[in-house]
Parts: structure tokens; sequence; C-alpha cells
């Protein structure tokens, strides 16, 4: 049985800077602002909260979480999101911010047509927040900030006349880029790799985000190696998806590696989408995954198989994901699912560790959405539970310097070099730029981060 009127999903939320070097600011309606638009009948918000977590939280059959609610005085919290923060399972370890409060526009604009209001690119630091450098990672075209001369490897300067570490010492740098607002402006000075500085306005706007940037084919020693690069699970890239495997089928494509670097998640149905396109020929009919409810919400539970769709690639031999801390969720599922069936193999660092979902509540009206922990998954084999990530065959930097989908940058270079030789240790790597070795950090989450943003590191 699926929860045909909720709608899953499989994403992260990430903080700020922190927990996967996404970088970026506060963009769009905070869940703090967004609580100020509802009715005033805070009590009645958390009442709502606390019915809804009560029913449906996954981490409710844990002890530890049964007695939050014994005598909850829901007096004893100012806002509905104070009260959601204490709800939040350990929010160390297993819901670091997981379980959200956003609305419901913003949601299906998000999830249903891939927007959100902001400048229009995604950043991280390249070492740590501490240090302070803090790169462009990617650039959303026709946004802000592809017109203002944004590029991925640009390092961000100041903003408004202030440097990153200055921010970062002070209010911070969600807070620094400003509310969810069109036409909120800041101010940025950007340095080039070859040293020239040179500053710009930019306002935000409503910037629409591409899932399937690039694709490409390769030949490596005769074998035809497909690449996509896919950048969020959400219904616009189901199509996207289809033409791209359509091509890699037609093209006798028997190696694949799919760029999931900056892959937050998203649509359970998308991830499940791209799984069948993947492996829907080698595992038609097997388990691809399980999706597990609380026990209380057990009926819920289900079982989804593989299917051959039309482009799903009969030749393909192995599969290899590029991945970072910012990968999580709906891409660690993928990843999860495929590896009993077929030759899994990782390339970066390792992902962020989120392998439970949520489902949509709407309340107060219909005027907010609440979005709990509902379900975890598993694979065929049973394996899930992986907060601390999943780890890399391969360790590889992420090349700032180059495009995503060239072949000498280098983790694209590492994941072809493992397919042609099955060794990842011959790469030299050209980047200047450092990484740390796994970006995972688990970091809880305020309530000032804005829901889609976070997704992918998107500002």
């Amino acid at each position: 049985m699926r929860t045909r009127w909720r709608q899953r999903i499989l994403w992260t939320l990430l903080a700020g800077c922190a927990a996967a070097g996404c970088g970026g600011g506060g963009e769009g309606l905070t869940s703090r602002n967004i609580a100020l638009s509802c009715s005033a009948d805070v009590q009645r918000q958390r009442q709502e909260i606390r019915d809804i977590m009560l029913e449906w939280y996954f981490f409710n059959d844990e002890l530890e979480q049964q007695q939050k609610y014994t005598g909850l005085d829901l007096n004893t919290f100012p806002t509905a999101e104070d009260l959601l923060a204490f709800l939040r399972y350990r929010p160390n370890q297993f819901d670091r911010g997981f379980s959200f409060i956003t609305t419901p526009l913003a949601d299906s604009q998000f999830f249903g047509e891939g927007q959100f209001v902001g400048f229009g690119f995604g950043s991280k630091f390249v070492d740590s927040p501490l240090d302070a450098d803090l790169r462009l990672t990617q650039v959303f075209p026709g946004s802000p900030a592809a017109a203002a001369g944004f590029a991925r490897g640009q390092r961000i300067v100041t903003i408004n006349g202030r440097t990153i570490a200055e921010i970062g010492q002070a209010e911070g740098l969600s807070a620094a880029l400003g509310t969810g607002d069109v036409g909120v402006t800041r101010t940025f000075r950007l340095r080039d790799s070859g040293g020239g500085e040179f500053e710009v306005a930019v306002a935000k706007a409503l910037v629409t985000i591409d899932p399937v940037p690039s694709t490409a084919i390769f030949d490596i020693a005769g074998v035809q190696v497909g690449y996509v690069d896919f950048r969020t699970f959400i219904s616009t890239a189901d199509d996207e998806l289809d033409l791209a495997f359509a091509e890699f089928e037609s093209q006798n494509v028997s190696a694949l590696v799919v760029d999931l670097r900056y892959n937050g998640g998203g649509l359970v149905s998308t991830a499940e989408r791209l799984a069948d396109l993947i492996g829907g020929a080698i595992a038609e009919g097997r388990v691809l995954s399980e999706t597990l409810f609380n026990s209380a919400k057990s009926a819920f539970n289900s079982i989804e198989r593989f299917q051959h769709r039309p482009g799903s690639l009969t030749l393909l031999r192995q599969v290899v994901f590029i991945t970072t801390g910012s990968s999580a969720s709906a891409s660690e599922l993928v990843i999860n699912a495929l590896s009993p069936h077929t030759v899994v193999t990782l390339v970066g660092s390792v992902t962020f560790g989120k392998p439970v979902g949520q489902s949509g509540f709407p309340f107060c009206d219909d005027e907010l959405l609440l979005r709990p922990v509902t379900f975890e998954t598993v694979n065929s084999l049973n394996e899930g539970q992986y907060f601390d990530g999943l780890g890399v065959t391969c360790g590889a930097t992420d090349g700032l310097q180059f495009t995503l989908g060239d072949p000498a940058e280098p983790s694209l270079a590492t994941a072809l070099e493992f397919i042609e030789t099955g060794s990842c240790g011959s790469v030299v790597f050209r980047s200047t730029l450092s990484a740390p070795a796994a970006q995972h950090q688990d970091i809880p989450l305020g309530p000032e981060a804005e829901a889609a943003q976070r997704l992918l590191g998107a500002y």
C-alpha cells in the first residue's frame, strides 16, 4: 500500500556550508518567517504538530522518543519550530533537521517545477568554514548569478564589503545573504583562477533548475561509457532522464557514470525511475527497495520492484557514482538499491548519510506544511541505516577549475580510469584546490535554514 495522498520525498537539509560543504545563503521563506505569516494561534499550531508527530514520526518506536511525549507541556515552546526542534530524535545523529516546516507553495514549486527564489549559485568551503575559502561549485543557467558573470571555481571574497571570515564570526553566511524575497540584493567581490577580481551587485529572482544539465558518451578503450550530471530528484527530471538513457541504450552504453556530487535528493518516484533506467533490464522484478514506517503505521509499508522501462540499459556491466558529502537521501537510495544487483563503485568522498524520508502534512488551515521523517528505506538485502554515509572505493577531489563533464576533471577522470583498469591509483590530480577527506558532519540545523536551497546547497 502506498501513501497516495502524501508525496514521499527523500532529501536532506544541509546546514549552511558546514554539514556537507554546500555553501550559500538563507534564501527563500525561512521556517521562522513562514510561521509568522500563519495564524496567530500558536497553541493550535503546536497541537497540530504534536499530533502529527505522535502519529507518524518514524522514530516513535524508540523508547527515548516515546518519553518526549509523556507529560508534554506545549506552553513551554514559544513557537512551532521550537516544539519541532525538541521532538526531533537525537538531532546530532538521526534527524539533523530532516523534519521541517515549509509552505505548500514552496514545496510544490521546488519539487514540481524545480524553482526557488535566489541568486542561482551553489558553493562550498574547499577546506573548512574556518578557512573562509568559499568557492562556487555550480551556477544555474538563466539565473541572476549567471547573468552577473559567476562561474564554477571562482572564490567569493566579500559580500557587501565584508569578508567571509567576518561574516562567519558574526551572523553567518545564510543570514548575510538575506531573506528569500525577489529583489533582495547583495554586492559580491569574486576572484577567478588567475587572481583577477571583479565586483557586482546581484538581485534575487525566481531560479529554475535544470536537473540534468549535461550528458556525454565516452569511448574508453572501446567501451561506450555514458555520463550524466544529475542535480536533483524533481518531477521535471523524469523526461530528461528518459531521453538521456534512450540515447545511452541506442549507443550500446555498457558502463555508466552518474554524477551525484551536489544532489541532495528529492522525490522517491524519480529515484525509483533512475534506478529502473540503470538496473531495470538487469534486475527486472527483483526488489529495488522496501519502505518501512513506524510500527503503528506498518500497514503503509511497501516494496518497490525494478521495472524494465524504455531506455533501461540492457548491456550495463558496471556503474560508477561520483559522490560528496552533499550526495544524500534519494541519491543514496539509488546507490543502495542497485548494490545487490550490479557492480557499483563510488568515487569522490563519503555521502551525507540519510536513509530516511519525509511525508507531507498540511496544517494551520493548509497555510503550512509539516514534513516529518516518516519512513526509512532498505534494499533487497535489508541494508539501510547508513547514517554515517556510504563509503567510496576511490577518493577524488572535486576539480572546481574544470567544467563538470570534462573527462580531465579529477573525479570524472578517476571514474573513467576505474572503468578502464579496475583501479584508481594513477590519476594525477591537477587541481590546486583541496577538499576534505570526508565532508559529512553531524551538525544540527537551526530554524532559519530554508528547505529548497539546502537541498542543493543552492542560493
